[in-house]
């Protein structure tokens, strides 16, 4: 009876764990080198690429950390590229024409694959190693915005982020047409989780930024998607097009920017979005990675959301970065 009441006992405590481990999406505890990309550009915004590891620091909650490796090899690229589908008719022009792009964008080394997203998401293509073919598999886009009316999309104002009673008095949400984001975003990363980890992997959106967080119409909650994307280490780069462009740092592609190290660039018309896709590979491909030991522990059962600071040795120059990453407890 008494191994009967110990197994039983097991059994239901297993049952109250998997539960909160599947939301978590704990996949490993005791996370040892924590990888931080790094991009220094100097005060004209340029990149520089010629720094060394002693032109480093690193702090996790404030305290120092020694630098245990240090890379500046140029990498080949897994992405995930989003585009929005819910801009306003000269965006979505813009994004089409801005396929042509591809070829010069996307090394031969690369494997890009593609999602469509708005009130819902699609897949549009694995990975692909040519960029012609997915600029062909893409090519409906074109059709879409001439199909599309040409109206301008509502004017939003911190769209979706805020109290959710505080968006309601204001009429913050009014008008905006339903988008998913989260969800497309999550699975991207799945997908990227899978890739080789001798390639660098990051995820490309190009989007307007209209997404409120309605937790009622997506599996995937932002600060979940956040959670997902830091685990595995993959940074997302925005391409703000159309409300986006006015709504600057508070857009909702600088807040995935900012927690995975990632940027963000203006894509006013489609030769900004052109350039764009090639200042992002270019960037991502050719960053620094430094990488640390913690000496930070987790003393309790939950994972701890541990602040990362990067700095660099000489004061005129601006180092970009993911800011966070979920330390596990040990073994």
């Amino acid at each position: 009876m008494r191994r009967f009441n110990l197994t039983l006992l097991a059994a239901l405590m297993l049952a109250l764990i998997l539960p909160v481990s599947a939301q978590r999406d704990v996949l490993q505890t005791g996370i040892d080198l924590v990888l931080v990309p790094v991009s220094v550009r100097d005060t004209k915004g340029v990149l520089i690429r010629n720094l060394m590891q002693d032109d480093f620091r690193i702090f996790e909650d404030g305290r120092p950390q020694e630098i245990r490796s240090f890379s500046i090899e140029s990498m080949p690229l897994s992405i995930a590229l989003m585009i929005d589908t819910g801009v306003d008719k000269p965006a979505l022009t813009n994004i089409a024409d801005s396929l042509r792009a591809f070829p010069k964008a996307f090394s031969e080394s690369d494997e890009v694959e593609a999602y469509r997203f708005d009130h819902i998401n699609n897949k549009v293509s694995d990975f692909i190693a040519s960029p012609a073919e997915l600029a062909r598999r893409l090519g409906f886009l074109k059709n879409m915005a001439e199909r599309q009316a040409n109206r301008p999309a509502p004017l939003t104002v911190l769209p979706g982020r805020g109290p959710k009673w505080l968006r309601e008095f204001l009429g913050l949400d009014e008008g905006i047409e339903f988008k998913n984001l989260n969800d497309p975003l999550f699975m991207a990363a799945v997908d990227l989780e899978r890739r080789p980890k001798e390639r660098r992997r990051i995820i490309i959106v190009i989007s307007d930024g209209g997404v409120p967080d309605d937790n009622k119409r997506i599996v995937h909650t932002t600060s979940h998607t956040r959670d997902r994307l830091e685990f595995d280490q993959i940074q997302v780069y925005g391409i703000a097009v159309g409300n986006a462009l006015l709504e600057g740092p508070t857009s909702i592609l600088h807040f995935y920017a900012s927690a995975t190290g990632g940027d963000v660039y203006r894509g006013h018309d489609r030769y900004d979005i052109e350039d764009a896709l090639t200042a992002i590979t270019t960037q991502a491909r050719r960053e620094y990675v430094l990488g640390y030991v913690s000496n930070n522990e987790v003393h309790g059962l939950l994972p701890l959301t541990r602040k990362i600071k990067v700095e660099a040795i000489a004061d005129d120059l601006k180092v970009h970065h993911r800011s966070s990453y979920l330390q596990y407890p040990k073994r």
